[in-house]
């Protein structure tokens, strides 16, 4: 019965996807609905608008884990800050990610181990991959500032057998056994990652009254061997992983796709793969009653693995269209400006009405377009986040709903595999908040709120 039923969902599959391959593949990479993964996707940390980022990392297992932990800004996921991070069994690390007065500090009061240790006083993000010499610089913002706002990755390298080494990591009555004995460790034999990291964070904005809550994307089966690298190493990153096979679950089935003959350095696409979308979808609130703002967070966290360029991000004659080479989802390497998707806007307001949208203010010639790693969609300027990466749409409606398309006519997005299957839009994760403003609260009485919501998505695979 249970291989009728395999089978039934696979011809479904076939049929509704014009005879795209599929497989049960159990060991592809796949983002796992239960929030449990070997590779953890933080779509957004922000210090702006007085806002606070609180953030948690679990692990689930009876394993002892090295992790790392990358911090990335918003606009071309270059790294503010990294270090790697020795978990326990069933262990929890919490940091927080809050102002200064040029930038961002990490902060923790947890006991859990890092190499190196973070300071009692936080931890600094810094510029130096950005800053400082022409081979870093990127025609963009060189300054600190650029560190309030991004995104952030958690990355299992294995799980930790030498008994000395778990000996050290194991907490006694909540404190690990000797954390200053990992710093001078030059290599750590790991078996391979397990999965079960689950992850949280919190954009928290004590002033206001308003806390934007949500799950990290958890991926899994993202690598089968090891990896351990020194703090401070741009390996692991998410395009690292040895899995060249992807599992996406669409139109009540599975689509198995490979991705071993790519033209990247990396294993970019298998991971790109899963996270591919022809749109995205959700809702927008702007009632003048309550005050109401909405921002989306759009945060495609691959892209800067197709679009960096490493030297002469000044040079308009080297702004070259990336070549449609088995597929690259994205439209032009990064420079001044950015990298631009081209992407299309349909709005609807609650009562079935529709207008189609652009982003506002546009250059002339332009056309509306997702520019950054991490992008913020504001409506109206309402400018919750007020962050420095958005882009605002301008609607008549006060709520509804907005279709943002990420397949154009400018740029055909796809990603294409070993089998010739098609993925169409971009790799995006995120979600959209809301704030609302209560004007009929009693004096005294904090009245405003914020709420959270994961975008919803569709696919297009051929």
């Amino acid at each position: 019965m249970n291989v009728f039923k395999r089978k039934s969902v696979y011809a479904a599959v076939l049929a509704g996807l014009g005879a795209v391959g599929v497989a049960g593949t159990a060991s592809a990479v796949h983002i796992n609905p239960d929030g449990l993964g070997q590779v953890l996707i933080y779509p957004y940390y922000t210090v702006r608008a007085g806002n606070d980022t609180y953030l948690s990392v679990v692990n689930t297992t009876a394993s002892t884990k090295a992790v790392k932990v990358r911090f990335l800004e918003g606009k071309n996921s270059r790294e503010v800050l990294d270090f790697n991070l020795y978990l326990s069994p069933y262990d929890v690390w919490t940091g927080a990610i809050v102002a200064n007065t040029d930038g961002a500090t990490l902060v923790t009061a947890d006991k859990s181990c890092t190499t190196p240790a973070i300071p009692a006083l936080g931890q600094p993000f810094v510029n130096y991959a950005y800053a400082g010499n022409s081979t870093v610089e990127d025609g963009e913002d060189a300054t600190l500032d650029r560190t309030r706002e991004g995104y952030f990755e958690i990355i299992e390298m294995g799980d930790v057998t030498n008994t000395a080494h778990t000996g050290y990591i194991k907490h006694n009555n909540g404190t690990p056994a000797n954390c200053g004995a990992l710093q001078s460790i030059a290599s750590m034999t790991l078996a391979p990652p397990s999965g079960g990291l689950a992850g949280e964070a919190s954009l928290l904005a004590p002033a206001l009254g308003t806390d934007f809550s949500y799950d990290a994307v958890a991926i899994d089966n993202w690598r089968t061997t090891p990896y351990w690298s020194d703090p401070g190493s741009l390996l692991p990153n998410i395009g690292f992983g040895d899995v060249q096979t992807s599992n996406v679950f669409t139109n009540g089935g599975v689509v198995t796709s490979t991705w071993t003959d790519i033209a990247q350095s990396g294993n970019e696409d298998a991971v790109s793969a899963v996270m591919m979308h022809n749109n995205v979808i959700n809702e927008f609130m702007l009632d003048v009653a309550t005050l109401s703002g909405t921002d989306w967070v759009a945060t495609l966290p691959t892209k800067n693995l197709y679009v960096t360029r490493d030297t002469n991000y000044n040079d308009p004659a080297l702004r070259d269209h990336l070549p449609v080479i088995r597929g690259v989802p994205f439209a032009e390497r990064f420079g001044v400006g950015g990298s631009c998707d081209p992407i299309t806007l349909s709005l609807h307001d609650r009562e079935e009405a529709s207008a189609p949208g652009t982003f506002s203010p546009l250059p002339p010639g332009q056309v509306s377009s997702l520019c950054w790693e991490a992008n913020v969609v504001t409506f109206n300027n309402s400018d919750v986040l007020a962050s420095t990466n958005s882009t605002n749409v301008n609607t008549g409606y006060q709520n509804g709903w907005l279709q943002m398309g990420l397949v154009n006519d400018v740029n055909v997005n796809v990603l294409i595999s070993d089998e010739l299957h098609q993925y169409y839009g971009l790799p995006v994760v995120g979600f959209a908040v809301q704030d609302y403003t209560n004007n009929n609260a009693a004096p005294g009485i904090m009245a405003t709120y914020g709420g959270n919501f994961v975008h919803k998505f569709t696919r297009d695979i051929q």
